[in-house]
This record gives C-alpha cells, structure tokens and sequence, in this order.
C-alpha cells in the first residue's frame, strides 16, 4: 500500500486528488491533504509518506519544487509527482533538477493523475514528452522562440523595456523587437495587451504577497 500526502493551496483541488486517491483503496491510501509545502516536511519525517502529490505554488509563501528538492536530499526513496495549473514551461526544468519524479500540468496533461501516481510507484517518470499546446492569444506557446519566452516571462515582473533589457542582458532595441513580434504573432495591440494576455494564462508563478491567505 503507498501512502499517499497532498499539498495544494486549493481546498477544491485537494478534494478532487484525494477522490483520485480513493478511487484505488487496493494501491494507496491518504495520509493528509495540506496548503502549504513546508508542513510536509514533518510528514515525511515520520516514515508515514511514499509519494507526495505537490503543488508548485503553495500556501504561506512556499514553493513547491523547492520544497520537493529538500525533500529528495533527506529522503531519496519518497516519490514525488509536481502538479501546476500555471504554464509556466521553466518549471520542468526546474523540477527535473530538483530531482522531482514526475510533472502533472492540472489542465493540459494528456494522461489523468492517477496513471501518473501508477507510473511514478512502479519507479517510472512521467514528464510532457513535447511543451504543451497552452494558447496564449492567437498561437500557442510552444510555437514561440526561446528568446521571445524569455521576453514574455519577463514582462509581468519587469513591465518596462528597459527593465526587461536589464534583467535579460540585451538591448531595448532587441526587446522591443521582441514584443512587436510577440504582439503579431498573439494579436495583441499593445505592450499592456500583451501583458494581460500572460497574466489571463496564468504564465508565470506568481511572488505570494504577504497578507494573502489560504485559497477556497
């Protein structure tokens, strides 16, 4: 029997991969559903966890993948699955590199989480074998340049052409090159359009601001 721990911000998400969890009484079994990413650590100090479902952008200000890297240092045989509802497509590499068994994007996922869960307790991996098809405006992500991701990730954090050039260490010239063609190829008219269009497709994880509470 695996024992099974959830962590997701989302109390209707923690809901619906705990049904996931029932769904198969003959292979797991839960062991708690919680916000926030820290409060799992404790849990797998116990010995009472073997795969953790985690969400990458949790309650309390706590990163999920970050989490999961300290929790691979001190127990390397916990599976861990890295579940999203973000697009943002840096993630994968990020969770590969904390050494993170699988990735399961909530809406644009070809498999259900449970073939995932299957997969992950028989030693196997599970990570998108080509980018998602997210549509941003008129084209999809994986359509576009490394360079014009760049630019685009950039953006909600940066706002102004000369802080994007700053942060990416290339000339305003080149990044606003970037957002016309940005701009074409989603049908934006604007740089501000452009902006609420990334914001709307939930691209980039967002800095949790303090006073923000658990989600229902």
């Amino acid at each position: 029997m695996t024992n099974v721990l959830i962590v997701d911000d989302e109390r209707n998400i923690r809901k619906a991969f705990a049904a996931d969890v029932a769904s198969a009484p003959d292979r797991y079994t839960l062991v708690d559903a919680i916000p926030g990413a820290e409060s799992a650590l404790p849990l797998c100090a116990s010995g009472k966890v073997d795969l953790v479902i985690m969400d990458i952008n949790t309650a309390n200000y706590e990163n999920g993948i970050e989490v999961s890297a300290r929790i691979k240092r001190r127990w390397p045989g916990i599976r861990i699955i890295v579940t999203t509802s973000y697009s943002d497509l840096r993630t994968l590499e990020q969770a590969r590199a904390a050494g993170v068994d699988s990735f399961w994007f909530k809406d644009y996922s070809e498999i259900e989480l449970l073939e995932v869960m299957d997969l992950t307790m028989a030693g196997g991996s599970w990570y998108p074998q080509e980018k998602p098809p997210v549509p941003i405006g008129d084209t999809v992500l994986s359509a576009l340049t490394e360079q014009q991701l760049d630019v685009l990730y950039a953006l909600p954090d940066c706002i102004s052409t000369a802080a994007i050039a700053e942060q990416l260490s290339i000339s305003e010239n080149t990044v606003k090159f970037h957002i016309r063609n940005l701009c074409n190829l989603t049908g934006c008219r604007s740089k501000a359009s452009l902006l609420g269009l990334a914001q709307q497709t939930k691209l980039v994880i967002p800095v949790p601001k303090p006073g923000e509470h658990e989600k229902e």
